[in-house]
């Protein structure tokens, strides 16, 4: 358990460090995330999402990471002496911001237009992960097919496998 939440921590903060770029809302990360989260009231709000054709708004917002944040609470639950008394809960406070003026270099992404939420941590770096690994699948599908392998072309290969190590190790993938 701490070694799960000292790994968390710690991409988060790496996240936090290297003003990771924003998440696309309609991904299949972004969908995820957002049907989890709760709208902060309050806050500026854009769309909010009342279309009836679900996630179809999101199109043209992103997610920025804001910060985290840890909040302590009476455990109404313990009764015997060994339980814990006082729990904390970790979340992650993200803004969904219009995708043309959100912005990776400022720590809120952007200033109007914006709605900000709340999600458990967990919920929140499943994600982010997530998301990560489906941009790097694509670039490498991307880099793949750049490599013109198994497409017919006499490049002195017979096994698909080796042209595409061959390929890789080249372009220094």
């Amino acid at each position: 358990m701490k070694l799960a939440l000292s790994l968390a921590l710690a991409v988060l903060q790496t996240a936090s460090a290297m003003k990771i770029s924003p998440i696309a809302a309609d991904s299949k990360a972004g969908v995820e995330l957002l049907s989890k989260s709760r709208l902060l009231e309050g806050e500026d709000g854009g769309d909010g999402g009342d279309d009836d054709d679900g996630y179809t708004w999101m199109q043209d917002y992103s997610i920025k990471f804001l910060g985290c944040h840890h909040v302590a609470h009476w455990n109404s639950n313990a009764d015997e002496a060994e339980d814990v008394k006082m729990m904390i809960e970790r979340h992650v406070r993200y803004r969904l911001c219009p995708s043309s003026s959100c912005s990776s270099s400022t720590g809120l992404g952007c200033s109007s237009g914006y709605g900000d939420y709340i999600v458990d941590m967990d919920t929140f770096l499943q994600s982010y992960l997530k998301n990560k690994e489906e941009i790097e699948e694509e670039q490498c599908e991307n880099r793949l097919n750049q490599c013109g392998c198994g497409q017919g072309d006499d490049n002195g290969d017979d096994d698909q496998d080796k042209c595409e190590y061959n390929c890789f190790n080249n372009k220094n993938y």
